[in-house]
């Protein structure tokens, strides 16, 4: 008997709570409709969409905890496929996503598995690994947007940069280096302006201020005199060019003369020293010693071919003007450079030594395109520009070099015998002499 007696009592308790919650219910939608038919009856259409929002966001609240979880990539195709989309598309999709042809693309790839540098992960292919980096350092693009794209999480997005990253770091020790050490270089054969005078010549030298980012306590050891924090890189290009030598990680504030000695002054660097006799073209802010020609000092020193036929005041000025359309090469170069590979102009906040290593990547992705495509879109439109005004890291095993850096006024006397063995000659023989 009690026990039916607590039975009813039980359903009677859930019975009651039943009504209760349909109450609750039936009062919540009361008032909603209250609000509703408030609205309804002034005629405001602005009026009810706002109502219509709240009821929404009102409903949303009830069922929060009863959220169904979604995957949060799950949006176009998966890495792997887009790789195979692009590389099998249209040729214009390569160029516009990774900043180069299909055949450099590829031969990218299986120069980094041959060379074992890069093994294929258990889901992500070398191609679609390179791609990765591509996009980043050509569009300068953020990793949690180059995870979208590829349908990554950001880790592994971030794991992949860094191992293309190292991978070309390391293949630049092979790739930036001189190809063209003896004899005339053909774009010195091939132009009678240049040549027999600059026979010599097996490239230029020039800095260039790169993009970085540095802690607040040392930004202004990097803000160079353009008010951009920026680190100055050392470079030294052919006439493919090509780079064969970087040297990172000096401060923008640093001179182009103070990164070049440091550059010269320790074996470790592995600056590529010409043979006797040969020389790199360098502009005024380097010393004039020997193996390094730069221009003239207090002359005009042209970047532009605008000129007339008897502007020229003798073989200095006239000289001037062969070094500085010839030296051009590195500009066109550091131009195609940065055009290519956006992040040189928006360097993330990566650690120093992470933003030194893509500085090399880049230089080494753009040694391999010249070496497949060298007359790829992008160096096209390099070498139409005109131009008007004007490292490795700490503990690397290089290769040593038993060059001293000579500062001697005999040394820099030589040079000058040597300046002025191309620029009078080269005078006389413009002027029919």
């Amino acid at each position: 008997m009690d026990h039916e007696t607590s039975s009813a009592e039980t359903r009677s308790i859930e019975t009651n709570s039943e009504i209760d919650d349909t109450s609750s219910s039936i009062s919540h939608n009361s008032e909603a409709d209250e609000f509703m038919r408030t609205y309804s009856s002034s005629g405001d259409e602005a009026a009810m969409q706002e109502v219509n929002l709240i009821n929404v966001m009102y409903s949303t609240s009830q069922s929060w905890g009863r959220r169904v979880l979604m995957p949060h990539h799950n949006i176009g195709l998966r890495g792997d496929q887009y790789i195979q989309a692009v590389l099998n598309g249209n040729p214009a999709s390569c160029i516009e996503m990774f900043r180069m042809d299909v055949p450099a693309f590829r031969y990218i790839c299986d120069l980094l598995r041959g060379s074992l540098i890069m093994d294929p992960t258990e889901r992500v292919s070398v191609e679609e690994s390179i791609g990765i980096f591509c996009l980043l350092v050509g569009h300068a693009q953020g990793q949690r947007i180059v995870g979208d794209r590829f349908q990554h999480s950001s880790e592994t997005i971030n794991r992949h940069v860094v191992t293309v990253m190292r991978s070309l770091h390391e293949l630049g020790r092979t790739v930036i280096r001189p190809t063209h050490t003896h004899g005339v270089h053909p774009y010195i054969a091939g132009n009678h302006h240049n040549y027999p005078w600059f026979e010599k010549c097996l490239g230029a030298l020039d800095g260039t201020m790169i993009s970085t980012s540095a802690p607040a306590r040392r930004a202004n050891a990097y803000r160079n005199r353009y008010n951009r924090i920026a680190q100055n890189v050392l470079c030294l290009c052919d006439f493919d060019m090509k780079f064969t030598y970087v040297y990172i990680g000096w401060e923008g504030t640093a001179h182009d003369a103070r990164v070049f000695l440091d550059a010269l002054s320790r074996a470790r660097n592995g600056f590529p020293w010409p043979d006797p006799g040969y020389y790199y073209l360098v502009d005024s802010a380097f010393p004039c010693i020997e193996k390094f020609m730069p221009p003239y000092p207090r002359e005009r020193y042209h970047r532009s071919d605008h000129y007339g036929a008897c502007q020229f005041r003798g073989y200095k000025d006239y000289f001037n003007f062969r070094h500085s359309s010839l030296r051009n090469v590195i500009e066109r170069t550091f131009a195609l450079l940065k055009n290519r590979f956006q992040i040189l102009e928006a360097m993330p906040r990566y650690s120093p030594s992470r933003q030194g290593m893509i500085v090399t990547a880049c230089c080494t992705l753009h040694n391999l395109i010249k070496m497949v495509t060298p007359n790829d879109e992008y160096i096209q439109y390099a070498l139409g520009l005109q131009f008007n005004g004007g490292n490795m890291p700490e503990g690397e095993d290089v290769d040593e070099t038993e060059e001293v850096v000579d500062m001697s006024h005999e040394s820099a006397g030589a040079m000058a015998t040597q300046r002025d063995g191309i620029g009078i000659p080269m005078w006389a023989h413009r002027n029919g002499g």
